[in-house]
């Protein structure tokens, strides 16, 4: 279905615009942050889990 399409991808979007800025962004400051970083990725990496479990679903729907 195309809303469970649309979810998908929005929270992609949503996961690699915590990769950008959590991740990435702790080695452009000059504070590096630990616990940022590994909220991160762990933001990240839940963001892609949940979006590719849609897409499982979204496929067998179909």
């Amino acid at each position: 279905m195309k809303k469970y399409e649309n979810l998908a991808k929005t929270i992609y979007d949503i996961g690699k615009l915590s990769f950008a800025t959590l991740i990435l962004g702790q080695f452009v400051s000059h504070k590096f942050s630990l616990l940022v970083t590994i909220f991160g990725i762990l933001l990240t990496g839940s963001a892609f889990f949940i979006a590719f479990k849609i897409e499982q679903r979204e496929d067998k729907d179909k």
